[in-house]
């Protein structure tokens, strides 16, 4: 959600969203004491591959907007043409597992935008080696083995078309 660049976009109304920034792009993430930030800039040039968004379903959205700060005023101007992005990230459980989930990690306001419009919401998926090259700061885990959990972001498959 922060951003290295304090340049700030106008509205459609003409008006400076202070939320609206462009350059360069982090997503910071806090879970049970451990930090996380993503590279965002990086993760959007790496969805630029033609590769098919998918639809997120939209109590995946809701579970993931819970612990979001969403800004009301930035809702009503952000473009929800454009798909978010989908990391996947690994918790640590103990000192030999780790949890394996996915995290949006761009898009989270375009997300809060098509729930409240009732449109569907898309998402870029990054591969699992693409989730790692971005991840700039989060636990070290090369020792763990991996345990799946069912809290997964639902995605439902189709194809974009005039969208």
């Amino acid at each position: 959600m922060g951003s290295s660049n304090s340049r700030k976009k106008r509205t459609d109304r003409g008006q400076t969203c202070r939320h609206c920034r462009s350059g360069a792009e982090t997503f910071r993430f806090k879970h049970l004491g451990q930090r996380f930030r993503f590279d965002v800039s990086l993760a959007r040039k790496m969805v630029l591959d033609n590769r098919t968004p998918v639809e997120v379903d939209e109590e995946s959205i809701r579970l993931e907007l819970e612990d979001t700060r969403i800004h009301k005023e930035h809702l009503l101007h952000v473009d929800t043409k454009y798909p978010g992005i989908i990391s996947h990230v690994w918790f640590p459980m103990n000192s030999h597992e780790e949890v394996h989930g996915h995290l949006l990690i761009d898009g989270n306001h375009r997300a809060a935008r098509c729930l409240e419009l009732g449109i569907p919401y898309f998402a870029y998926i990054l591969t699992e080696e693409e989730s790692r090259e971005i991840l700039l700061e989060g636990p070290t885990l090369p020792d763990r083995q991996p345990v799946q959990v069912n809290q997964s972001i639902e995605l439902v498959s189709h194809d974009l078309v005039n969208c």
